[in-house]
């Protein structure tokens, strides 16, 4: 189960799978369009034959509230009818499917599932995608990259962009930091974090913004600042755990955790 936002990069889960899987031989990813193609694919193959089915609800966010659930249902379920077929299944998801991401990430119920989070780069994954691109590759442009965009892979997707388009790393980093300063950009920023994608996310990053503001604070000081808001401890814990899958919380030193800084500058730039 892959839980990702636009701002993570999750709508690039299905063509990433099959640019890095389709390198590797006998590896196959049928092609799945629709639920009937999604199920023949769970039963079917051939033996020895390694295949990957996708099932990407972040590309069809329209898609009913259940079915995610029973993608997930129909994988542990309907299994190949052949004696030595097997086959992997990549259940994609956003934050339009909250539903299922709760008890995938607190464990409430029994499932063979493992969740997979889409993660922003840390400074090191940062400079191995610089070599990789042989862009940005100087320490003083790695550091104001990281700055700029905060490891959130639509970002540093951007400033790829920008670099083909201006041939200049430096005037690529100056125009990325008109993010701070510019309301349209920001809220769609916002908005493809996930952030306040559900009503109980926006009541509870709000707590710990005003709650914290740029001070580093741990776990249960976060579950209690929300709880006090929601008067509700369970929820509470929910909402801080959604949230830091969504990628909204840096981690520090000594397990100490903060709002992460450029989302929290988009924010305040839109109240």
């Amino acid at each position: 189960m892959v839980l990702g936002t636009t701002a993570t990069g999750v709508r690039d889960v299905g063509d990433t799978l099959r640019t890095f899987a389709g390198r590797i031989p006998d590896w196959t990813l049928p092609p799945v369009g629709k639920p009937s193609a999604y199920k023949q694919e769970l039963t079917g193959g051939r033996p020895r034959e390694r295949r990957v089915v996708i099932s990407d609800f972040a590309r069809y966010p329209d898609a009913r509230p259940e079915a995610p659930r029973q993608a997930v249902d129909q994988a542990e379920t309907m299994l190949p009818t052949t004696s030595g077929v097997t086959r992997a299944v990549v259940v994609v998801t956003d934050p339009n499917q909250l539903g299922l991401w709760r008890p995938l990430l607190t464990g409430t119920e029994p499932t063979s599932a493992a969740p997979v989070v889409l993660r922003r780069h840390d400074r090191g994954s940062l400079r191995g995608w610089a070599q990789r691109v042989e862009k940005f590759h100087t320490e003083d442009r790695l550091d104001r990259l990281h700055e700029l965009t905060g490891g959130w892979p639509i970002l540093v997707d951007r400033a790829h962009h920008l670099h083909g388009e201006l041939s200049d790393p430096d005037a690529a980093l100056h125009r990325l930091a008109g993010l701070r300063g510019d309301r349209v950009a920001a809220r769609s920023f916002v908005e493809a974090t996930g952030a306040f994608a559900d009503p109980l996310l926006a009541t509870g990053y709000r707590a710990l913004d005003e709650e914290f503001k740029e001070t580093p604070f741990d776990l249960e000081s976060a579950v209690a600042a929300v709880a006090l808001r929601i008067e509700d401890e369970d929820e509470a814990r929910w909402v801080v755990t959604c949230l830091d899958a969504l990628q909204v919380l840096d981690r520090q030193e000594n397990h100490l955790l903060r709002l992460e800084p450029l989302l929290r500058e988009c924010v305040a730039l839109l109240d």
